[in-house]
Parts: C-alpha cells; structure tokens; sequence
C-alpha cells in the first residue's frame, strides 16, 4: 500500500512521462463497514451471514466459535439431522423448521423467539450522514439512495423514490483512446432520466490527486473526448449529471491510462571515427526528457555531402554504428525517439568528415559572469582545424510538464556571448559545438544557476463570455510583459499554442467557436518567467450556427421525414427552427415552425405531391445560418395489366385503373401515354386520357413500337407516375411490361421482324402462280370452243374429225369472257 501511494503521489508531483507510473492494486481494508464481519482473511461478510451454516469466508472463521443455544440443540447438530435440513433453522419450540436466511432478520419466525436470540446486534446502527437500510443490514450514502442500483439487500434504498430524492447516476462508464492522444468516453443514461433538460459533466484529476477539474460539455450525448489529459499518465474520470441548476453527485469514477504522445527530440548527439575501420561513425545521444510514454526505438538518419536523400537505421539503444561510409567524405546525421503513438521530434543534426586519425576537440566553455536575467559566457576551440562557429544550445526547466530551450548561431572562431530575459535564481544548462571544416565537435557542457528570488507563477482565470471570446484574468508582477498561449490540446499547448501578449493583467482573446480550448500565461520580458497551470475552456454555444448534420430519413410518395441536430449539445431553453419547404416544380413555398429542446430533431414534412422536387431549408427562428438539402418524392406507381387489342385498322391500349392500388391517384388526373418507334428511333407523344384504355392509329407495317402508360405529368412534365411498358409489332403480339422491362424489346423486334417479312414474300408468289395458272387454262378453253362454234347454226358442234367441215371465215370467234359471267355453251 505504501508503495503504490508513493508512486501515485509522484505521478501527481512529477511529469507523467519521465517515469513509468506503478499501476494501482486494491488492498485488503483495515475494517469493515459497521454490521458487517472481519473474516480472519480479511474479506468483509454482512453479519447476519455468521454462524449461519455456510462458509462465507473462505478461511470458515464466519462458521467458527459460534454461540451454543443448549448442549446439542443448535441449527447444525448432528442430533437434528433428518428434522430440519442443513438450509434450515430448528426452533426449540414445537421443533419448527424455518429458513437460514430467516434467523437474525429482525422477525420472529418461532414462537418462541429462539431465531432471534445470540444475533449480532444492529439496532444500535446509525446513519447520521447517510441512509440506512430498512434491515438495519447497512449504510448508504445519501448519492446511493435512489441511483437505480440496488445497494441494500432488501432493495429498500431503491423504494419510495420521488423527484426529491431520486439521483442520477451514469451507468457503464467505459473508455478507449486513440493514437491522436484524444481519449474517447462513453456511458449509458440514467434510468428515467429526461434527456431533455439534463446534461452530462466531466471530472477528471491525476491519480494521487485530491482536487477535481471539471469540462462543462453543455451535452446530454452519452459521450465526450477528452484532449486535455496529459499523455501517458493515469487519471480518474466520474460523469455527473446536471438538471437544469441541480447537480447528482456520484462517488463511482474510472481508472484511465492517457495514450501515449509524440516524445521529443533526443538531446547530446555525439558523432566520432572508429579507429579500428574506416568508413564507420559511431553515435550516441541521450534520451528525450520527455518521452510522453515508452520509446520502442530509436530511428538514426544519415545524408551524404548535404543531400536531402536520408538513409535510415534502427536501434533499441542511446548508440549506434554506422558503417560502410565513404571516405573523405562530409556525413549529416540526425536521430529521432519513437512510441506507439509515432516517430517524435528529430535532434539537432551533427556532421562529421569520414577522415581517418582525425579528432576534432569539444570547445571550451567559460562563464565569465552572471546576474538576475543574463549570463555572459566565452567560446573557443584549441585546435588548429579551422572553426565556422558554434551552435549553443540552453536548456531550462521551470515545472515538470516540460524542458524549455533556446538556440543561438555563433559565427566567427572566438566569441564572447551575454544571454538575456533569463530568470533569477533559475538553473540554466549550457551545451555547444563548433562547426569545423572536418565536421561538427563533440559537445561541451557548462552549468549556471542566475542570482536573486525566482519570481512567483501567474494565478490565472479563464472563462468564456460569448461563443468566440475567452476572458482571462490573472496575478502577478507588473511593468513586465505576458504572454498568454491557448491551444485545443495539451501537446499543442506546449509545442505550437497560439499565442498574444498584454502588458495588463487581463485580455480578452478571440477563439474559433465550438471548440475547447487550454490557456496558460507567463512572464516573457524583461525574463521568461514560469508559466501558469493550465486552465480549460469550453466555449459557449453560439445559436448563430447552422443546424447540424441535416439529412432524409424516410421518403415516401406525400410525406418526408427529415432529421438534424442542434446547432451546439443541449440546449437549454427550447430553440425554435423555421422549416421551409420550396416546391421546385410548383414554384411555390410553405414555412412550418418546430419548437424542441432535444439535441436531436426528426420532423415529417406532409402534404407532399408524389413524384416531387423540393427543396428543405431548416435554420433557428433568430433567422440563424442555415442548413439545406433536396428530397425527391416516390412517384405514383405504373399501371397494371397493360394490354393491347387489335383491331382492323386500329389497335387498343387497356389497362387497369390506379386509383384500385394508389389512394392518392384521381381518375380526374388522367394517364399520358408515349410511342417509341424503335426503326425510327423516334419517341411521340400520342396524348392524355381519364379512361383505361385508348385509341392508337396510322401505325405503319415492319415497324416495332413500344407503348409507356403512366399517371399525367403534372406542371411542364415534372410529377409523373412510373410508367408500364408494353412492346408492340403490326400483328397484333405484345408483350407486357415486366419482359419489357427486362430488356427483351429489342431481341423479340429482331425475331419477329424478319419473319414477317418472309411470310409476306412467300404468300405474294402464291397468288402470282395462281393467276398465272388460271390465265392459261382460260385461254384454253377459248381456243377450244372457237374451234367447234357454227355461226349457221349458232351452237358449237362437237364430232369426229371425218364429220367436220371446212371452217367458215367470216363466223364469229368466242373472244375471253368474264369471271363475273358465266359462257353458256348452246
């Protein structure tokens, strides 16, 4: 125990990072709550489970040195066994059998009281602070009474429960972080809590800690991310919940481990020759400061003659060797620590020249003097390799969040230096290397604490007074010049915050909105002073902002319902939204006003026309920014049964009805019908109806057409219904609109096409044969009757050849005679 509240107590004092923080284990308490009994291994049991027949402790002390009623006359003799089970109690009177768990329960369940006699006593429990339960069993804090858990074992503190007494306790308080350094939390609402008119509050403070930080997150979402926690460190985290001004405190919190940052840059790179080889530096370096969690590896980068190509190697260690280099030749090295969370800061590059028995000395410093705010100091090389100038590096730490440094560039071989803005009595760390012809030196250290009194850290106050302005406020000397630095994240607060200065106590600063923010200040002239503890900030919901996340949840043919959220979490008065509807195709327009204080709004827009175009603004009633989006309504649907009749010169299209399947069809609306020519590739307009069926004439023959019913198109073609297709060819086939549909207009008009067209060539030459056949056996027949006709006797005689006579020029010839009148031969 000892040593875990050690190493909380030092994660508490000192930076999170620098040192693995030891986890926390639970101990065995020194005492148990009061009516309730110490086992001899430590546990704590109620004690109304002693001397009940059970062994509640694991050791059995609960079941030993138990009180005697009369030699041989108690619940677990060996005597009564077969009377009264070992789960039973035997009253001594009328050898009753009662329950176990009935004995010492403040009843009298024997007559003669025996179940009540040698109890533990619990009438004297009181609970001056608290609540008691109604068995007398137990004590609760007043935060436990009516919080939806049961905490007595009768269930007594979750009874009776009003609006005074109920309290509102998060459930399933869980939490997951990310490699962004955010930590995400989530919980489940309170039985019976309103969402509307509560919101949740975040506590949180460092393990060790007694003080809780709370972020306000003007939110009933069971969720909230933390990005002000420091990395690698351990936490506690509570949500209470706030109802209007009334506040439900809770007790239960979690245990979290911050995820891990970026570490920073490693410090003291030194670069030297291996004498045993050539072409081989040897690197070491220190560790980060801060590391922000565990180093995995260290990355060491190396470039040839100044090029901006690097190579790169690994290593687990501060050291490395970097081999097959070539000779003579000028080498840029630079090395960078990585976590889980990435690759971290890079340290400053060193050069080094690959010429072998070459050593270039570290530089001598010399601190000639030093005073409240400045250090004086002198450089210089004992070498006769030409020197560049020096690269100074002053290091100093004012808390233990972070190592602060200073960089300066020396020209020239020989200088003499004075740093100002220092602190007083501040301890200062020097470090510098000469940059040569051969390469970059080995460091130099050099060690100085300034004089006088070390000026005391700024008390700041920060809070938000609109949706964009943070005001803050804060303690310190005068005639000097602050600097306040605000950032959305602590890593960002101390590697790249915004900043502003002031040379007054207080400045308003101007934020993005909607955001949380840290704030520090700090002394930064004439000295750079300690900073402050940081201070969050959630900014005020600006009601100016657009709704969010405006989309459609359900369309349908007359009604749309539509969703968003508030412009910010929770509300906390009802906000009123103005809801336009904009008719695209109508051209007109309609307001509706919804007034909520849910987060969270899902609005049905009515009174939509079926297959519509409308354009949803929704903004606050203070005329707000707003947010807007189109829906498109379902069209009515198709026509069933699409059919077609043939007639003589003429064909018909039927279909049924759609007010028998549409309740918002009227007859009155009537249907629109279209003619796709797929020879001609033509689409016509043919006309409207309010029957089911109609007319369709003049259609020429070898052309395939498809026919399209639908409900009218209302206003310039805009509100049409689903049209049924129906493929048709000049004899009189169809198909009806689901074939259509599939696709097979196209290969059935190839189909049928061609064989129209044979059949009409081959009946063509049938009639052609016929008449030629019937010509000639009509001019046979004249032939022949002419031969036997006698203009004497006005008949034809038919005889012999002997009998006939010679022909008679001047007699008439039977001449080709009509199919209408039939040759009557005399």
């Amino acid at each position: 125990t000892s040593s875990a509240s050690s190493a909380r107590t030092a994660c508490a004092s000192a930076w999170c990072g620098s040192s693995p923080v030891l986890p926390v284990t639970t101990s065995i308490p020194p005492t148990c709550l009061p009516n309730h009994f110490r086992c001899n291994s430590g546990a704590c049991i109620m004690n109304s489970w002693v001397c009940d027949g059970y062994k509640d402790c694991t050791d059995g002390s609960d079941e030993e040195a138990c009180p005697t009623l009369r030699p041989n006359v108690t619940a677990t003799s060996p005597a009564l066994v077969g009377r009264c089970s070992r789960f039973e109690f035997e009253c001594q009177q009328l050898r009753k059998c009662i329950p176990n768990w009935k004995r010492c329960d403040g009843l009298r369940d024997c007559q003669d009281g025996t179940d009540e006699r040698n109890c533990p006593t619990h009438s004297t429990l009181s609970c001056p602070n608290g609540f008691k339960c109604e068995d007398g069993e137990t004590c609760l804090m007043l935060t436990e009474r009516c919080d939806g858990y049961l905490d007595c074992s009768d269930s007594s503190d979750e009874r009776n429960c009003t609006d005074d007494t109920i309290v509102y306790k998060v459930q399933n308080l869980q939490w997951t972080a990310d490699f962004s350094g955010d930590v995400t939390l989530t919980w489940a609402r309170p039985k019976k809590m309103s969402s509307t008119s509560c919101v949740y509050n975040v506590y949180y403070r460092t393990v060790g800690e007694s003080i809780w930080k709370i972020l306000e997150t003007h939110s009933n979402k069971t969720n909230s991310v933390l990005k002000v926690l420091k990395p690698d460190c351990t936490y506690q985290v509570k949500v209470q919940v706030q109802c209007l001004s009334r506040v439900y405190n809770t007790n239960d919190f979690i245990t979290l481990r911050a995820p891990e940052g970026l570490p920073d840059a490693p410090l003291n790179l030194q670069l030297s020759l291996k004498k045993e080889a050539e072409g081989v530096v040897t690197g070491c370096w220190s560790p980060p400061v801060n590391a922000h969690g565990l180093i995995r590896e260290f990355i060491v980068e190396y470039s040839k003659g100044g090029s901006k190509e690097w190579s790169s190697l690994r290593t687990t260690k501060n050291y490395t060797e970097i081999k097959n280099l070539q000779v003579n030749t000028l080498y840029t090295v630079r090395v960078a620590a990585v976590t889980s969370r990435g690759v971290g800061n890079w340290s400053d590059s060193k050069s080094i020249t690959t010429i072998k028995d070459k050593v270039i000395p570290p530089p001598v410093i010399h601190i000639e003097s030093y005073n409240e705010d400045s250090i004086s100091f002198t450089l210089k090389m004992n070498t006769n390799i030409k020197v560049s100038g020096y690269v100074v590096n002053i290091y100093w730490t004012f808390d233990t969040h972070r190592q602060e440094k200073r960089t300066l560039i020396i020209e020239g071989e020989k200088s003499v230096q004075k740093v100002a803005n220092l602190t007083a009595h501040t301890p200062y760390e020097i470090s510098a290397w000469a940059k040569t012809e051969l390469g970059d030196s080995p460091l130099s250290f050099a060690r100085v604490t300034t004089s006088g009194t070390r000026p005391a850290s700024p008390s700041l106050k920060a809070k938000a007074t609109n949706q964009t302005a943070v005001e803050c406020n804060w303690t310190g000397p005068r005639n000097v010049v602050y600097g306040i630095f605000y950032a959305t994240s602590f890593l960002e607060l101390y590697r790249s915050p915004h900043n502003t200065t002031t040379t007054s106590h207080n400045i308003t600063v101007i934020v993005n909105r909607d955001e949380q923010y840290l704030f520090l200040v700090r002394v930064i002239s004439p000295y750079q002073g300690p900073p402050s503890d940081y201070v969050v900030v959630k900014m005020i919901p600006d009601n100016r902002l657009p709704p969010r996340h405006l989309h459609s949840v359900l369309t349908g043919k007359t009604f749309a319902v539509i969703k968003w959220e508030s412009p910010y979490d929770s509300p906390d008065q009802d906000m009123l939204y103005a809801v336009a509807v904009k008719d695209l195709v109508r051209k007109t327009d309609k307001i509706y006003k919804v007034k909520t204080r849910n987060s969270t709004v899902e609005y049905t827009i009515k009174k939509l026309e079926p297959g519509g175009k409308y354009h949803v603004i929704v903004q606050l009633g203070n005329m707000s920014k707003e947010s807007s989006m189109k829906i498109n309504t379902v069209p009515l649907s198709a026509p069933d049964a699409l059919k077609i009749i043939t007639e003589n010169d003429h064909i018909l299209l039927f279909w049924k009805s759609l007010a028998l399947k549409e309740s918002n069809f009227n007859e009155s609306r009537g249907y629109e019908i279209h003619m796709f020519d797929s020879l001609m590739n033509i689409t016509a307009y043919l006309g409207n109806t309010t029957e089911n069926f109609f007319k369709v004439s003049n259609l020429k023959i070898g052309h395939n057409y498809s026919f399209t019913v639908q409900a009218r198109c209302l206003y310039s073609g805009q509100m049409c219904g689903e049209p049924a297709t129906l493929l048709y060819d000049e004899l009189g086939t169809g198909e009806d609109s689901s074939a259509s549909k599939m696709g097979k207009s196209t290969d059935v008009a190839a189909i049928v096409v061609p064989i129209l067209f044979l059949l009409l060539v081959t009946l063509g030459i049938g009639f052609v044969v016929l008449y030629m056949r019937h010509r000639r056996l009509q001019n046979s027949f004249t032939a022949f009757a002419n031969s036997h006709y006698s203009s004497r006797l006005g008949s034809a005689i038919f005889s012999s050849g002997d009998d006939l006579g010679d022909e008679d020029d001047e007699a008439p010839m039977i001449t080709g005679f009509s199919d209408d009148v039939p040759m009557v031969i005399a």
